[in-house]
């Protein structure tokens, strides 16, 4: 095949493919999940199994295959990576392109004579059920096989009853005591913590023990409603169907998933994980070497403060709804916001609580309201923490929440964003931001830096760019297209720094060519962590550094704290190394 010099499979990549082979010869299983650390190359081998299918007959020349890419500018790259690789000479790729550029029936032709076919869920369910068919239901009853990459995202989360804390305890010993008990384990993660240069002050033991039991309560998940449709329009969710499944994922510590995936799809008689082995995979495994960076302000924190005891005042009436709605106490504390967001979306749980509220037809309006005011300050904390200061001031100045605008600690946040603008304060964060870049970037080194916000990431370009830092961006606004051009542009060495939005670059994109990686502030979710840390493939004989930039004594800072703990010893040191330095 041509340039496939550039790809020479590693013998853990080639362990993990004859894994699939062997299970298809030889027993019932047909769906697949790859579990291997992000930047080992879950994708190139789902293209190995591919080439392998195809030489033992096990995929006939009218059969198809799909590749299932959430993700669009990860599409592009796939697509781009297996005509490298070569299935171009197995047959015709079609790209499924979200920008419509050939008539319905060019499009219908191309997806018909294809042999591999490269789409996100969306608009796959669209080009085939929509009022102008792009692909026809015949071409969809040619695949045989399904490549979907971050298979785990086919369910979301849901709130509900979690596991109670002693069961808790003794998951967590389970899992990760390796005959420790759980009081051994909070010690020595306790020791650990304050041995790491990440850290300069005492651990409370309390507050530790509390960040790891609510991390590791049990999660409830359903199928995701983006994802869903297309499952059942391809018939995977039927367990007598014959089409093979190969789902891809990195996030090895999302036990509760892994579980229901293999339920949702028929169980182990149905299921197989496949976890690759060989001398050469250690070498390969993620090494990390995490550091932070800290920064005081005490106006920040002042405000922090602030809105934090807003949001306690309206977490009342909150319970006292979901209460009423399902007979428990008060809203798991990482359910808040999914609650809020079904409260605010569904009629029915609407009506329900104005059913059961009928003798104070204005309790409903007042909830309602506390909703949003939850909302609202939830997404001011984060422009506060985690874009720039015009930023936030104009999201709060847009409030026009009756429940805030009486609150007297929203006016105080309003009376001291007037004081700071009449100071014109410099913002301390991008002042660090940039003395970082700038020294990194003089000693000939590509950064990643990963932010919350779209226009944060634009801004922050532009001011690097202004201090001759030469930068770039990419975000979920752009088309796939652009995203793939301005990755490339990166990879290439035309810019020497990539301002990505967190959620579009955490999965799926590798940038081994970032030689050190910056959270511009921090993400809570381990999920979310494990899959973004992979991204510029840091491995044992090529340790890289990854900064993450918090304001002092603010939620930011608690936040890098839990991320931290569970990340060093219960999950980082099972899919890679920790570093410290």
């Amino acid at each position: 095949m041509a340039d496939k010099n550039e790809y020479q499979p590693r013998l853990y990549q080639l362990n993990a493919r004859d894994q699939v082979i062997n299970y298809l010869e030889h027993n019932e299983q047909k769906v697949f999940l790859l579990l291997l650390p992000t930047g080992m190359g879950k994708t190139f081998i789902s293209t190995l199994i591919v080439e392998m299918l195809i030489e033992r007959n096990l995929l006939q020349p009218d059969e198809k295959v799909l590749f299932l890419v959430q993700d669009r500018k990860l599409k592009y790259q796939i697509y781009a990576m297996a005509k490298s690789y070569g299935l171009a000479n197995q047959g015709y790729l079609f790209l499924l392109d979200e920008e419509k550029t050939l008539p319905a029936q060019m499009t219908q032709q191309h997806a018909d004579m294809a042999k591999f076919i490269f789409a996100t869920p969306i608009l796959l369910l669209n080009a085939i059920t929509g009022r102008t068919r792009r692909i026809k239901k015949s071409t969809l009853e040619k695949v045989r096989v399904v490549i979907i990459d971050e298979i785990l995202d086919i369910f979301a989360q849901s709130y509900g009853k979690k596991r109670p804390r002693n069961e808790t305890i003794q998951f967590i010993e389970r899992r990760f005591g390796n005959g420790r008990t759980f009081n051994q384990i909070i010690s020595d993660l306790k020791q650990e913590l304050e041995a790491s240069e990440t850290l300069n002050y005492e651990v409370d033991k309390k507050r530790l023990e509390d960040h790891v039991i609510r991390e590791f309560s049990a999660r409830n998940y359903r199928l995701n409603k983006k994802f869903e449709p297309i499952l059942n329009l391809l018939n995977l969710l039927n367990h007598a169907s014959d089409r093979i499944v190969i789902g891809l994922t990195a996030a090895l510590s999302q036990d509760a998933k892994i579980d229901l995936l293999k339920t949702t799809f028929g169980g182990d008689q149905r299921v197989a994980e496949i976890r690759p082995v060989g001398d050469d995979f250690e070498d390969h495994k993620p090494a990390y070497r995490l550091q932070r960076i800290r920064v005081f302000d005490d106006w920040i924190s002042t405000i922090d403060g602030k809105i934090t005891t807003i949001k306690r005042l309206l977490i009342t009436p909150l319970n006292q709804a979901y209460s009423t709605l399902t007979g428990r106490p008060k809203i798991p504390y990482d359910r808040i916001l999914l609650f809020i967001t079904d409260l605010l979306a569904k009629k029915e749980l609407q009506q329900k609580l104005k059913d059961e509220y009928a003798e104070d037809d204005q309790k409903l309006d007042r909830i309602l309201a506390s909703a949003r005011a939850y909302l609202l300050m939830t997404v001011a904390r984060q422009r506060l923490l985690e874009s720039t200061f015009p930023s936030f001031r104009t999201f709060i100045h847009n409030i026009t929440n009756k429940i805030l605008t009486a609150n007297s600690e929203f006016e105080t946040i309003l009376q001291k964003i007037a004081a700071r603008e009449a100071e014109q304060a410099p913002d301390k964060k991008q002042e660090r931001l940039l003395y970082w870049l700038d020294r990194i970037t003089k000693e000939g080194q590509q950064i990643l830096v990963l932010c919350r916000f779209v226009d944060t990431t634009k801004y922050l370009t532009q001011v690097a760019n202004y201090h001759n830092i030469p930068s770039t961006n990419v975000h979920g606004g752009m088309t796939g297209a652009m995203q793939h051009a301005r990755i490339s542009a990166f990879k290439a060495g035309d810019a020497k720094v990539l301002f990505a939005s967190e959620r579009l670059i955490e999965k799926g994109t590798d940038l081994p060519e970032a030689d050190t990686g910056i959270y511009y502030g921090t993400t809570l979710s381990l999920e979310r962590y494990e899959q973004s840390l992979g991204r510029i493939r840091s491995t044992t004989h090529h340790i890289k550094t990854l900064y993450t930039i918090s304001y002092n004594q603010t939620v930011e800072d608690e936040k890098s704290l839990k991320r931290d703990t569970l990340f060093l010893e219960l999950i980082g040191k099972k899919l890679g190394t920790i570093i410290n330095t």
